[in-house]
This record gives C-alpha cells, structure tokens and sequence, in this order.
C-alpha cells in the first residue's frame, strides 16, 4: 500500500439508494457520514455530495485528496462521466467542478475498480499485487488491479468483466450492451430472477411455480430461501449460475494471471450455494499452471469496500504524483492545488 500522505483522506461511495463517505485511514474507516441520494437531477446529487464531505470534514479535519466511486463509466484522465445508468450524471466534469469546489484533488473511478482495489487488501494474505474482482448484484460488474494498481484500459472505459462472453447464443444482454451471453445475462441476480420465472412457467406444479401462482411473482430471493430449504430447482438454478460464473472466472485466469479472483456483491450473500460449483468449474478449465496459483475467495471488505476503495485511489493518486509516474493532467492537477 502506497505510504499514506499527510493530512485526511476522504472517500465517497455514491450508490443508487445511498451516499456514504468516510475518513479512510489505511483499510479502515475512521468517521463516516451517509445520506439518501438524491436521483431527480444531477445539481442535487452534486449539491448532496458536497454536503456529505463538508459533514465530513467536521470530523476528520480538512482533507488532502477526496476519491470518489460511482456506478457509471469514467474517463479517468479527465474525471468526466461517459455513462451512467442509475444515477443522473452522464456528461458531468465531476472531477473538475469537484476539485474547484473544495481546493483539493478529487480523483472519480467507477465504483467497481475501487470496491477492487480495498479487496486487495483484505484477501488472506494482504495486500494482493494481482487481483481480479466479480461483483455479483443487480448486474455483474468487475475490477482488475494490477501490479497493485487499477487497470482501467486506454482512456478509463476498460474492464468491464460483467460483458465478458461465456455463452455466444445466450440470453440478451440487459441494459445498453448489445451483446448475448455476457456475465451479466447469466450470473447477476437480474438473470437469476429471469431464469426463476422461467422455470415457474413451465413447471407450475413446482416450489416456484406454486411461488408465482401465489404471489404473482418470483425473484432470486425465492430461488436463494428455497435452495436453503433443499428445493432441487431452485438449487439447479444456482448451479446453473455457479457453472456460468465459473466459466467466466477461468477467463479471467488465463486473461490476467492474478493471485486472487475475489467475488462479491449482493448475490455472494448465498455464496455457499454456488461458489463451489464455480471454483470447480473454473478450475477444470483455466490452464493448469495458472489454476494452481490462483486463490478463489469470496469478498471480505464488506459494506466499506467503496468508500475505503475511493480512499484507497485518492492515496494511490497522490503517490504517483509524488514519484512522477501520473499522467501530466493528474500531475499538473496536484501541482496547480499546492498539494505536495
């Protein structure tokens, strides 16, 4: 872990229903503040998120550097928000308008590289070098740290790991992807919804038929109670899942080498219930001099992970300024603020 510099580090997690931020020394969160997001525009959620680090500030003290997660793509060199789905800040400078709001260096990333990033310091044997993250929730979304660092691809859009293919005539793809088959399409708690009521349909006599006829509806959440309770379909559903996962998880083994390929996310609440399927799966088809380096573990962080990620990136960012390895733009940007 790069030598924390000198002053409060501060790191936000802007999620779909939340906004947390914390005082992040090390791997853990000193004093944190958290407020509902505000969806209806982006002056308002901006607005929110200033709130929350001024809030914040009265703890922790002035800040140095702020890093800030969120679920959307991001050009990294300039902090500009290409896409975001759930929250309303597609098109946004954020970590300009940012940076001139509170007179320190914000760096914005996508919440799945820095949910990655404090992942690698909780692994059994911390800090990870080389690490790969699945996050299994609503959709599928990933990270990849590399040599200790976030690998974002050539302008920040990198590593979508939820979009990798494991199926070439799969289910479509949800959301803006055009493509079939993806992580996402059969590994996200979306896709197991999906598959849930396939099943209820076609076998109505079924637990999650008799669900659907009762209820009017099945989710994963019938599929995880029912597998619990020993359903058989409902546990060959996250079988199927795991399978795919697995699949997926071999991909990213011989792709990237990595010491650790961490899963987390909503989902991996049932991870005993597919996680071994996926390990043995993955293992059976990554090539065998990669497979038996490679630790499977399930995410440790917990509800953290994001605000001590954006931590994590903003400490990241500072060091490399320090050492002169930074792009210009981040570099100048540090300098022009009196940051040393």
């Amino acid at each position: 872990m790069p030598e924390r510099p000198e002053g409060a580090i501060l790191g936000v997690d802007v999620g779909g229903t939340k906004l947390a931020a914390g005082h992040v020394v090390g791997r853990e969160v000193a004093a944190s503040v958290e407020r509902p997001t505000p969806l209806s525009s982006a002056r308002d959620l901006i607005e929110c998120l200033e709130g929350v680090v001024g809030d914040l500030e009265k703890q922790a003290g002035p800040p140095v550097a702020i890093g800030i997660g969120i679920p959307s793509q991001i050009e990294f060199a300039t902090g500009r928000v290409i896409s975001s789905v759930n929250i309303p800040l597609a098109g946004i400078d954020l970590r300009h308008e940012l940076t001139d709001h509170f007179g320190v260096p914000v760096f914005v990333d996508n919440d799945a590289n820095c949910a990655a990033l404090a992942e690698a310091q909780f692994v059994s044997d911390p800090p990870a070098r080389h690490l790969v993250m699945l996050t299994l929730g609503t959709g599928v979304g990933g990270g990849v740290v590399i040599d200790g660092l976030i690998y974002r691809g050539a302008t920040g859009l990198g590593a979508e790991l939820g979009h990798v293919v494991v199926q070439a005539d799969g289910p479509e793809c949800p959301g803006t992807c055009p493509n079939h088959g993806c992580l996402e399409a059969l590994c996200s708690g979306t896709a197991l919804g999906r598959d849930a009521l396939e099943l209820a349909k076609a076998k109505p006599d079924s637990r999650l038929g008799r669900a659907l006829a009762k209820e009017g509806k099945v989710s994963g959440r019938h599929v995880v109670e029912y597998a619990r309770e020993g359903d058989e379909e409902s546990l060959g559903l996250l079988e199927q899942l795991g399978t795919w996962l697995g699949v997926g998880i071999s991909n990213m083994i011989n792709v990237f080498e990595p010491e650790y390929v961490v899963v987390g996310g909503g989902l991996c609440a049932a991870a005993e219930l597919f996680m071994g399927v996926a390990e043995r799966e993955a293992r059976s088809r990554a090539l065998p001099a990669l497979s038996d380096r490679v630790r499977l573990e399930v995410a440790t962080a917990g509800p953290a992970a994001g605000i001590v990620g954006a931590g994590l990136l903003a400490t990241h960012m500072l060091a490399l300024a320090d050492s002169g390895e930074s792009n210009r733009d981040t570099h100048d940007l540090i300098a022009n603020r009196g940051v040393q």
